[in-house]
């Protein structure tokens, strides 16, 4: 499925290249969506000069490897029929970015676009970039995950999902056991980081949504969250400084998208001396922060950008070991052809239909 325009996807054969001996060849079994997949379709990422029509969507791919080269399997440690998750994030490896372990933000291959899978725009290279396919060819700077064996393809493709939860709301902040940790969005990245705290130990979890967002805060008290505030008809601040006894959260993970007020929530209702992570993309909307307050109450504020190896890993164990019953997550599953109503239902934009996880199937 080729993105060609805004709200505009169609279906296309494209021959699939040969493989070289650094190279790839992913034959994509399921595809994830998530928020930014909505924003895609509807344009952001292009109205924003980040990427180009036409190109092939989605960045939260598994499958099998159907091809490799001598010295791609050996870097990648794969062969043929080894089952993979694929990191949408492609990078350089020399810059200072790469060597200090942050590759996810580097900005060498494309310095005025997303250098990822998913995003961009077939006149690079090849063009079978996007998991909105069968296939994939992987260029010699990809990351790959080995699947566990035993791990069904239902719950893989949740991996981005629950390794977002593990690295902004726990890995980035730094939470410790026992902690208080405010989660704001109870979107499948907020209910990630509900699973991810409670993997860490957190000892009081409380997650925001929306009074349309009944079935996912029932979800997020579900899966081991404590406390759950309807932030359209409670004051967020207000409760949870009652629940926290006036302390305030050790953490507080803005996953909220679009709603640039949940910024100045989250420093509000965070402690002094506490971490404030940002992860919800606002969409070009700018929030409006009492600077002063950050200073006087010291805290920690964190931007945070996908995920990383160490997060991916124990997602895949959390997702492996399934302690937490987590295909309830798992909402919609679709044909190829049907991404544009997916992607519909993963916005809210089809009544009567709850989306958390969704994914395509080639």
């Amino acid at each position: 499925m080729v993105q060609v325009a805004d709200r505009e996807l169609e279906m296309r054969d494209i021959e699939i290249p040969a493989v070289g001996a650094d190279e790839g060849l992913l034959r994509v079994q399921a595809c994830g969506l998530c928020g930014s997949d909505v924003e895609q379709y509807a344009g952001g990422t292009v109205s924003r000069g980040l990427g180009s029509y036409p190109m092939i969507p989605g960045h939260e791919p598994v499958g099998v490897i159907e091809a490799v080269g001598a010295a791609a399997g050996a870097r990648w440690g794969v062969r043929v029929g080894d089952r993979v998750a694929l990191e949408p994030h492609l990078s350089c490896g020399a810059c200072a970015n790469c060597l200090a372990g942050r590759y996810h933000l580097c900005r060498i291959l494309r310095p005025s676009g997303i250098s990822s899978y998913g995003y961009l725009p077939m006149e690079f290279g090849h063009g079978l970039w996007g998991g909105y396919a069968s296939h994939i060819h992987l260029h010699p700077r990809s990351v790959l995950h080995r699947l566990p064996d035993s791990l069904p393809l239902k719950l893989a493709t949740m991996y981005q999902a629950i390794a977002g939860g593990v690295r902004w709301s726990v890995y980035l902040p730094e939470t410790a056991l026992g902690d208080t940790v405010l989660v704001q969005g109870c979107g499948q990245r907020g209910l990630g980081a509900v699973i991810a705290c409670r993997e860490a130990g957190v000892s009081r979890i409380i997650v925001t949504g929306l009074a349309r967002d009944a079935f996912k805060l029932d979800l997020a008290l579900a899966l081991g969250a404590q406390h759950a505030i309807v932030a359209d008809r409670e004051d967020t601040v207000a409760r949870v400084l009652q629940i926290t006894g006036g302390r305030g959260a050790d953490v507080v993970v803005d996953l909220a998208p679009g709603a640039p007020q949940t910024v100045s929530h989250a420093i509000d209702a965070v402690k002094v001396g506490g971490t404030v992570v940002l992860a919800g993309l606002k969409g070009g909307r700018a929030a409006s922060i009492d600077t002063d307050r950050v200073i006087f109450k010291e805290i920690a504020l964190r931007g945070a950008f996908s995920q990383g190896w160490q997060a991916y890993e124990q997602a895949l164990r959390i997702l492996d070991e399934n302690r937490h019953d987590l295909a309830r997550l798992k909402t919609h599953e679709f044909p190829l052809a049907q991404a544009a109503h997916a992607i519909g239902i993963l916005a809210g934009d089809v009544p009567g239909e709850e989306g958390i996880c969704l994914s395509l199937y080639p």
